[in-house]
This record gives structure tokens, C-alpha cells and sequence, in this order.
């Protein structure tokens, strides 16, 4: 089936109200989303909205809570999350990296104490909005065995490059897994086998069938074994900068992935670089790998970041496609 962005939004919103949420936040988080699945991104959209909910339940998020300045020196802040909700939490900590950034050139904001922020491409989307470049990233529950080791005891731990640009700004959003589960979770609804391996099954041999991975818990580190050296350098930062829990801290918690640490950081390039001139490399680098010759015939070569606008379009017009099942739960939460 496929729904209106309004009515998605409008029905999302009323369900976090009726599950004691602020107004403000309601329209927010319900906004975001919904954009995510109107993007494409259905595995952090409409598809995890259940979950959510879920969690404000059971008392694992905190919809009245707002982040507490813990700390700062000059460039650097770090915050508490006091476990709100992730979406809110992430955006006053990225909105507060890119103020920094205006005084400073450059601005980190650290954050522990946190919830999952849902699609971590938005702050990057949200510093480009604002003429910055940025980078953050997330620390998860243990997901994902290090290289070499069948026990998970480090996250598939996202991180977000962003660069602004007039005609479409360049964002990558990469876990350090292959694929994220929430990728899984949709090619398992799907019945469909992921295109590549994407972990191990419980013989320990790769696999590309999504039931098999989600069920071992030994999803494939990207690049293998720097995908795994990636994500324990990331973590660190994460826990460190923000006095908070590393992916060993967030796995002792009880309950479901709550506790997590995050970073955002927010650069004002343009105080160092004029606007135009910046711009003007951006899009010889686009030009220049969009004309890259495809490895089969008929496929097209996109940047990152490229496809987003594309999907947006074609949804606003159809409609967001949503899974009947996974609608009628949602309906029910109100």
C-alpha cells in the first residue's frame, strides 16, 4: 500500500502523543520519520516506529528529557542525554556543534546517555541545510564479532560524511557492517537474499540469506577486518569524549539498545574557504566520477547521497510504500 507523507506524519504524531509525548516533540520526531521512509529509508522510518513506541513504554526512552551540558573547552562540548528521545536529542546536539562552529570554525559536541537517533544521515542533511560540513557518528548495542571472533562484542557503529552542494549535497551513511540489520530485517520481510554476503549462518560459513545472519548475530564487518578496527576506534571516541558507555557499557544495560554514546561535529568551511570556490571542486569531483564506466551495461553510476531526491520525488508523487501489517500495528499503538 501506499500513504500520503501527511496523513504518515499526522497518524505518527498522534500515536507519541497518546503515549505521552510533547506536542513539539509529536510533530518532530513523527516528521522525521516519515521523511525517512519518504527517502527511502524504510528500515529507520515507518517499519521502526513500533519499536519506538515500544521503548517510551517501557520506560527506556524519556520523551521529557532534553540534553544537560556536562562540560566544554573553546570548540568542544559534551552533553547527557538523560535517555530522551534520539531524534530530539541528536538535532539540539548537532544544532549546538554548528553554533560552535560559527564562533570557532569548527564545533564538537559530544553525547552520552542517549537513544538511537533513527537515520543518522539526517544531521548530516541538517549541518549541510545550514552551510556546514559534518561528521558524526553512534555507538550500538554489541551487534557484530570483531574479525576473527564468533561472540559480538562490538556495534555496527554508523557514521555520516556530509558536504553541502546546490545540486544535491554529498552524504554518506554507512554502518560498519556490510548492512545494517534494519537492511536485514526488510530483505528478510522481503523474502528476498541480501546481493553480497552478508555474515555468517550458524555453521559459521558466509551467507547472503538475511534469516540466517539475524539469527547467528554474525553480521559481516565492511572490509572485514577494518570495517572491525573502524568501528572499536569509533566507539571509543564516542564513549571517551562524552564520559559515556562504550558498546561493551550499552550491552550490560538491561532491556533493549538504550545508553548510547554519539558525536557530532559541525565545520564552517566557509570561513577558510570561499563558498563558490569550494562548490566549484565538489562538482568537478561529481562530474568526474558520474562519468565512470559502468561494469555492466544499462546501469548508471550515481554519487552519494545522488538517489535520495530521486526516491523523494517519486514517493511524494505515489505515495510512501508502507506494509499493510506494519501499518495496522501502528494504527493500533493510538
Amino acid at each position: 500500500m501506499r500513504l500520503h507523507f501527511d496523513e504518515v506524519k499526522s497518524t505518527l504524531s498522534q500515536v507519541l502523543m497518546a503515549h505521552g509525548c510533547a506536542q513539539e516533540q509529536c510533530d518532530e520526531v513523527a516528521y522525521e520519520m516519515a521523511r525517512n521512509s519518504l527517502e527511502g529509508i524504510y528500515t529507520h522510518g515507518i517499519n521502526r516506529f513500533a519499536r519506538l513506541v515500544r521503548n517510551i513504554d517501557e520506560g527506556i526512552v524519556k520523551p521529557g528529557m532534553m540534553p544537560v551540558r556536562i562540560g566544554g573547552f573553546g570548540a568542544i562540548e559534551n552533553y547527557d542525554g538523560g535517555l530522551g528521545l534520539g531524534i530530539t536529542n541528536a538535532r539540539i546536539c548537532m544544532a549546538r556543534a554548528m553554533e560552535l562552529a560559527c564562533v570557532h570554525g569548527i564545533g564538537l559536541v559530544a553525547l552520552r546517555n542517549t537513544n538511537h537517533w533513527l537515520r543518522a544521515a539526517t544531521y548530516g542533511y541538517q549541518a549541510c541545510d545550514g552551510g556546514m560540513a559534518a561528521m558524526c557518528f553512534t555507538n550500538t548495542i554489541p551487534n557484530m564479532p570483531t574479525w576473527g571472533a564468533t561472540d559480538s562484542r562490538i556495534g555496527n557503529n554508523p557514521l555520516v560524511f556530509a558536504f553541502p552542494r546546490k545540486q544535491g549535497h554529498v552524504v554518506v551513511d554507512m554502518a560498519m557492517s556490510q548492512f545494517s540489520y534494519g537492511a536485514l530485517e526488510l530483505a528478510r520481510l522481503e523474502n528476498r537474499q541480501m546481493p553480497v554476503d552478508a555474515g555468517f549462518d550458524m555453521q559459521g560459513r558466509l551467507t547472503r540469506d538475511p534469516d540466517q545472519v539475524i539469527r547467528s548475530q554474525r553480521i559481516l564487518p565492511t572490509g572485514y577486518w577494518k570495517g572491525a578496527a573502524l568501528s572499536f576506534v569509533l566507539d571509543v571516541f564516542a564513549g571517551c569524549l562524552s564520559l559515556g558507555n562504550t558498546v561493551a557499557g550499552v550491552g550490560r544495560l538491561e532491556g533493549d539498545e538504550h545508553g548510547v554514546s554519539q558525536v557530532f561535529i559541525a565545520i564552517d568551511y566557509q570561513k577558510i574557504v570561499p563558498a563558490d570556490q569550494a562548490e566549484t571542486i565538489l562538482n568537478n569531483a561529481v562530474e568526474d566520477l558520474l562519468s565512470s564506466t559502468p561494469s555492466r551495461k544499462g546501469e548508471r553510476i550515481v554519487y552519494t547521497g545522488q538517489k535520495t531526491d530521486e526516491i523523494r520525488k517519486e514517493n511524494l508523487e505515489k505515495g510512501i510504500p508502507v506494509d499493510e501489517g506494519i501499518w495496522a500495528q501502528i494504527k493500533a499503538l493510538a
